[in-house]
């Protein structure tokens, strides 16, 4: 299985979300449906009764098992992918980005979403202002390609208030916020909040490196405000308990708060394969 360095320098966003996709198909019990309120198309053992068309006969000749794939219903969804495009998301760990990273997710999420026909569109949070980069039509996937291709991240929020009519829409909809959800004081609480509606499902990713969860480091190091510019130089060693506990207060923190209806925040590892959180994204629990 190729690694998330690997994928991420092929620097080609539509093989890389092939790729993906092609890994999650190797788990064999396992569909793609992404869908609100639906999980993966399951497989189980064929029972008597059944309909013989139901049968996998591609999956039978591989392994010699008779399964029946079991049906989910469409779902007439509209997939919202919103990417934030703040300096910090210039972190960088092991040769690639947390922008990197994430622009690989976004693809194999707006890929799954094109093979199964779901309406597509994208928005990004950049300076401040939310802005819709691709509407849903025919041809949204190329074109979600072709704008994560080109983006670059820079600056901090928010410096204007978000259109109120970019969180009031009735229409359904699953909405896939892709950031590291960092915030100054609960600019990032007050922007969910206002997308929350009965008709929405938000999944809220969040990517964190390995040095930003665990932070081991010795010696002097330059610590720069990737959205400032800003630089302290410190000891690793001696800011690491201090840091360690307020960061993990503050994710704490951050997870109670956005602990609302039909909200759910993934914490995911740079280091973590992107067809693991992929998978997890697609297996998510119905949310209330």
């Amino acid at each position: 299985m190729p690694s998330n360095l690997e994928i991420i320098k092929l620097n080609d966003l539509r093989l890389s979300a092939r790729l993906i996709s092609e890994q999650l198909r190797q788990g064999i019990h396992s569909g793609i449906r992404v869908g609100v309120g639906s999980e993966f198309e399951q497989y189980r053992h064929y029972r008597p009764g059944d309909d013989l068309k139901r049968i996998d006969w591609k999956y039978f000749s591989r392994s010699g098992k008779y399964m029946v794939k079991e049906s989910t219903t469409e779902s007439n969804l509209h997939i919202r992918l919103m990417l934030d495009l703040s300096g910090s998301m210039n972190y960088s760990e092991d040769g690639f980005s947390r922008l990197d990273y994430a622009k690989n997710l976004l693809a194999s999420l707006a890929y799954l979403g094109y093979l199964q026909g779901d309406s597509l569109s994208y928005y990004t949070l950049s300076v401040g202002k939310i802005e819709q980069k691709v509407a849903p039509t025919p041809k949204s996937f190329q074109r979600i390609l072709y704008h994560l291709e080109s983006e670059k991240a820079d600056g901090a929020w928010p410096l204007e208030p978000f259109p109120e009519n970019l969180t009031q829409g009735r229409n359904r909809e699953l909405i896939l916020w892709v950031s590291d959800f960092l915030q100054k004081e609960t600019e990032w609480e007050s922007l969910v909040k206002a997308f929350l509606h009965p008709r929405k499902e938000l999944i809220l990713i969040q990517l964190l490196g390995e040095q930003e969860l665990d932070f081991k480091l010795e010696g002097n190091f330059v610590f720069q405000d990737l959205e400032s510019g800003q630089e302290l130089v410190q000891d690793g060693k001696s800011v690491q308990n201090e840091f360690k506990r307020k960061f993990k207060a503050y994710l704490d923190q951050l997870a109670q708060t956005l602990q609302l209806p039909k909200v759910q925040l993934i914490r995911v590892s740079m280091q973590t394969p992107l067809s693991e959180v992929v998978r997890n994204i697609l297996n998510r629990k119905h949310l209330s």
